[in-house]
């Protein structure tokens, strides 16, 4: 017994070292430099507002590590194999190198014995399960048969760990419960009842091996008080402000390593800790998985082992994130994987969407309807493996339906028909407009014979049956952020856990603050509460606390600039830095607070827009750091010219004052009216039960384009609403227009109703065709994508290139 506690004690050391020294550098790598994957640094628990979240960190450093962990090849392990199954990039080959591995260096299946403190056994048997073989009969032998009978008289306190981590994986029969709840047993009552620590060789490392087995067993008696005072004890004794985790009473081997922080993060998310936060509500404090992240573990140069470690505790991280329970290591015991599995065959049907309508622009042969077709059967799908995933049971159900279906999303592919010949009627029809304080409404022509009411372009009957309803004129538009968008608090706001606004359920108040130190905010979605409130749901970028909070302009404002700026001033204390690229590295010189700069465009940047400078650099477009001393109106040349419209009955215009109130005029008769006037007025919606597809459009007699002598750029728009496609064509305008350029045109064009608010970068759609968008805070409403990207402006402060396409799609 005494040789085999050596020769476990000197295998640690040695292991601890090996990984230590190998992946040092990383570990000590420069705090203020950007990741290797390609995001801006996130600094300390303040998630400095360059970077997209720190859940977008943790997908660029998961897929970073998969690519790694493949380019083994032959070389590929059980752990890796696990990484990759979880990770969604396993293939044929990869598995049956990982088969091949587990069946040479695991002790048992190779001849030997159980093999020292169990390790190759539970990375053998993680890795067999992973790829869909049976560890009870692996070429004839019973692996999980082994591992009971060791840990019936377990080898070291280490393999009892190990041994219960191996047999929790799955459900093997009765003499395997048996030595589960054995394990169990003996584990809570190694627990140190004064410190909730365990005493191994490293107690940070072995009390994280601790928690992560018993996260696989919290069925069992005891467990989730065990659990509870551990992740307490933990964060209490190991947390250090970095993020990391270390043991100041074992300075020689206790003290901070790239491999326990990675083992430790792992551990409390298995536990249900939101590794994402600080552990500690102080300021200085680092998120694990931050210290994660800042340590570069999955970059090229570092040891295998950390490469592959790192991966499998931000895979975790995130399940644990996406409403996972247990360990990820857990494959069949309960259905924890199931909201994760949920959310992920959502993201992967939005993103199979976004391919079609990006691959048909590119596709002469892609008609309309095809394409139409082909994201109803997208709908379809999802539909289909979500009641699944429902109805699943067991975490390795709920991946394989998942798997299944992603599959069965990827083969969906729009049919090819040759393109159908647009019908031109004799007499063109001119639909009758109204322009009225920037609401413009385009009437669908009437149908004048039965000929024309038969074909496939939109037919209603005249203006004058529309119903008009007039909403509240407001002299200020409303700032309504985008799904997705950062925002920064210009009040004292509120953050509620639930969307129940109760004393009891409110966790934080933000106080009102100075612009440079106002918290920001990332809008998840926007809808309205039980109580009637317009809310929005968030995540502070400080802390990543996710809550409820009341909407609107009087409380948030989109935190940066995506108007056309042409000069600023730097208003932050420390100053900004300028950069070479666009993603706000190599850095080229620091610039002080006051400094006044000259701004060539804004450019679009993921959720954080950036401007770049007349001398060709890039900085941040964050509010907070930089106020802008002038902006570019947006210029009535650029805008394609609109006929003037005139129309018989009553217009009611409403244009407000400099005091803010409002003056009426009524006429009635004839009016000419122009799109001069501002702020928002009547809306004319036509309403559409069934949407019909526009494959022939009728052809106008005055459709908005350019004069003949100005240049100009073509664009393809398509406008798709309850899974059909409204419409769809190109239009050309003028060199310089804007996507709401566009859009306008196409909408005469093709006898849309097209109704909006605002202008420039304040201009946002509220109908189109009878499709509204719902009240302020709420989910329902048109967005829009240019070659597949969603911008982080408005359409009006988006400048248009030739070729660009334009989606919009009404968001219920």
């Amino acid at each position: 017994m005494k040789r085999k506690q050596f020769l476990y004690r000197f295998s640690i050391v040695l292991g601890i070292f090996l990984i230590f020294f190998s992946g040092g550098n990383s570990s000590r790598a420069d705090a203020a430099s950007a990741y290797n994957y390609g995001l801006t640094k996130v600094k300390g628990p303040k998630i400095n507002s360059e970077v997209y979240t720190v859940s977008d960190a943790v997908d660029s450093a998961i897929s970073a590590g998969l690519a790694k962990i493949a380019q083994k090849g032959p070389k590929i392990d059980a752990w890796d194999a696990t990484s990759l199954v979880l990770g969604d990039r396993i293939t044929d080959s990869q598995a049956q190198y990982a088969y091949e591995s587990i069946l040479k260096n695991n002790d048992f299946l190779s001849g030997g014995s159980q093999g020292l403190n169990g390790i190759s056994d539970v990375s053998a048997v993680n890795g067999l399960v992973a790829i869909g073989k049976d560890p009870t009969n692996v070429n004839g032998k019973n692996l999980v048969a082994n591992i009971v009978k060791d840990a019936n008289n377990p080898a070291s306190d280490y393999s009892i760990v190990n041994d219960l981590e191996a047999l929790s994986t799955g459900s093997y029969g009765q003499a395997s419960e048996t030595a589960r709840t054995s394990l169990t047993k003996k584990l809570i009552g190694m627990q140190d009842q004064k410190t909730g620590l365990w005493n191994g060789f490293d107690k940070v490392d072995y009390t994280a091996r601790a928690i992560l087995a018993l996260s696989m067993n919290t069925n069992q008696p005891g467990v989730a008080d065990a659990l509870n005072t551990a992740v307490k004890a933990v964060i209490n004794h190991f947390y250090q402000k970095n993020g990391g985790f270390a043991d100041s009473s074992n300075t020689m081997y206790g003290a901070e390593n790239a491999y326990n922080d990675v083992i430790m993060t792992n551990a409390l998310a298995s536990a249900g800790v939101n590794v994402y936060v600080p552990l500690k509500e102080k300021t200085d404090y680092i998120a694990p998985v931050q210290r994660v992240l800042d340590q570069h573990l999955v970059s090229a140069g570092n040891h295998a082992i950390l490469i592959q470690q790192a991966t499998l505790a931000l895979e975790q991280a995130r399940f644990t994130s996406k409403g996972g329970k247990g360990s990820i290591f857990a494959f069949n015991q309960t259905d924890a994987a199931k909201p994760g599995e949920i959310v992920n065959i959502k993201d992967a049907a939005i993103a199979k969407k976004r391919s079609i309508i990006r691959s048909s622009i590119s596709d002469p042969q892609a008609t309309a309807a095809a394409v139409n077709d082909a994201i109803n059967l997208v709908d379809k799908i999802l539909v289909t493996y979500l009641s699944k995933l429902r109805a699943d049971s067991t975490s390795s159900a709920a991946i394989a339906d998942r798997a299944a279906g992603v599959k069965e999303l990827n083969n969906v592919t729009v049919s090819h028909a040759a393109p159908a010949t647009p019908v031109t009627p004799a007499t063109p029809v001119t639909p009758p407009t109204v322009t009225n304080n920037n609401v413009t409404v385009v009437n669908n022509p009437a149908s004048s014979s039965s000929a024309s009411s038969s074909s496939s372009a939109t037919s209603t009957s005249s203006s004058s049956s529309v119903p008009i309803s007039t909403p509240t004129v407001s002299g200020k538009p409303v700032k309504k952020a985008s799904h997705r968008s950062i925002v920064y608090a210009l009040t004292t706001v509120k953050l509620y856990r639930s969307s129940n606004f109760t004393k009891s359920n409110l966790t934080k108040t933000y106080k009102k603050r100075a612009r440079i130190n106002r918290p920001m905010f990332l809008v998840i979605s926007q809808q309205t509460n039980k109580q009637g409130h317009a809310i929005y749901r968030v995540k502070d970028m400080n802390s990543g606390k996710n809550g409820y909070t009341l909407s609107g302009s009087k409380y948030f404002a989109h935190a940066y600039y995506s108007a056309k700026v042409t000069r600023i001033k730097v208003i932050n204390p420390k100053g900004i830095n300028e950069y070479g690229k666009v993603n706000l590295t190599s850095k080229k010189r620091h610039v002080k607070k006051n400094a006044s700069l000259s701004v060539r465009k804004v450019v679009n940047y993921g959720l954080s827009n950036r401007m770049q400078l007349t001398n060709g650099r890039y900085i941040t477009a964050n509010k907070k750091f930089i106020l802008a001393t002038k902006i570019k109106k947006s210029s009535q040349n650029t805008r394609p010219s609109t006929p003037t419209a005139t129309t018989t009955g009553t217009s009611t215009s409403t244009p407000p004052t400099n005091s803010g109130s409002t003056a009426t005029t009524a006429t009635t008769g004839t009016t000419t009216t122009t799109n001069n006037s501002p702020s928002a007025t009547p809306t004319l919606p036509v309403a559409l039960t069934n949407p019909v597809v526009l494959t022939n459009p009728v052809a106008l007699t005055n459709p908005v384009t350019p004069s003949n002598d100005a240049k100009t750029i073509t664009t393809t728009i398509s406008i798709h609403a309850d899974g059909a496609t409204i419409a769809s064509g190109s239009i050309k305008v003028s060199s310089g227009a804007s996507a709401f350029d566009a859009l306008q045109a196409f909408a005469q064009q093709q006898g849309l109703a097209l109704t909006y608010k605002g202008s420039g970068a304040t201009t946002y759609v509220t109908g189109i065709n009878g499709y509204n968008a719902g009240p302020a805070g709420t989910m329902t409403g048109w967005l829009y994508s240019v070659n597949g990207t969603e911008p982080g402006s408005s359409m009006g402060a988006y400048t248009l290139k030739d070729g660009d396409s334009i989606s919009m799609t009404y968001n219920k």
